[in-house]
């Protein structure tokens, strides 16, 4: 028999429990949310909760326009933001498909002050990581502004990689749900653009119809010579 001590499994921790159901409930939160607009501002609070953080911000990739845009910012500042998927840090973390920890942000060439400028928001330190869907595909990137505490670190990067994975799941359902119904706004415009220019050809056919009656009826007629006289 072999004298080799038997690795005996590890039991979570109660840390690592209170951790495991801190992430399902943001699972179900983000699910039970109503549609993907709620679902990603729900999503910004809890980032900057956890993260204990100023601001935070989840950016999406449009793939028609090859353009990251958040839809959701903390604060005042609720226009849509946009930008190309492969500038400022949310665009270098989308394209490459990894985590940045930026202690200081205007030192870091990355970064973009535009939000900034037209805010008069100052951002000092910057934590992203990019979001995946359910296959793994990156589909944006999440992004955090100023620790209130400190610098951000590895383990803060960590817990919100944890997050966004977890969100996935409620986010995907959402997405899903947006592009069936945009499909159907699509169809259903399609169908009315149809029976609008079915109805204009009909209505344009019908006044040439009558125009071509009143056409005819208007011709002079032909007059008839008096009987009797010679031809």
């Amino acid at each position: 028999m072999s004298t080799a001590a038997q690795t005996k499994p590890t039991r979570p921790t109660r840390k690592t429990t209170a951790s495991t159901r801190q992430l399902l409930a943001i699972t179900n939160e983000l699910t039970r949310a109503d549609g993907l607009d709620a679902a990603l501002e729900r999503l910004v609070e809890l980032l900057s909760l956890h993260l204990n953080a100023e601001r935070s911000t989840v950016f999406l990739n449009d793939e028609r326009t090859g353009e990251l845009y958040s839809r959701v910012a903390q604060g005042e500042w609720r226009r849509e933001i946009r930008m190309l998927n492969n500038r400022g840090v949310a665009g270098w973390s989308f394209t490459t498909g990894e985590g940045a920890i930026i202690a200081d942000a205007y030192a870091d060439e990355r970064f973009l002050d535009d939000f900034d400028r037209r805010t008069g928001f100052k951002t000092k330190s910057i934590l992203c990581a990019p979001l995946r869907n359910l296959n793994g595909d990156i589909v944006g990137a999440s992004q955090v502004l100023n620790k209130k505490d400190g610098q951000f670190a590895e383990s803060d990067l960590a817990l919100l990689d944890a997050i966004t994975q977890q969100a996935a799941i409620g986010l995907q359902t959402h997405l899903v749900l947006e592009q069936i119904e945009h499909s159907r706004q699509q169809e259903a415009e399609f169908l009315d653009y149809a029976r609008r220019t079915a109805a204009s050809s009909e209505f344009d056919s019908l006044v040439g119809l009558s125009g071509a009656t009143e056409t005819k009826a208007a011709a002079p007629k032909a007059q008839e010579k008096p009987s009797g006289l010679p031809e």
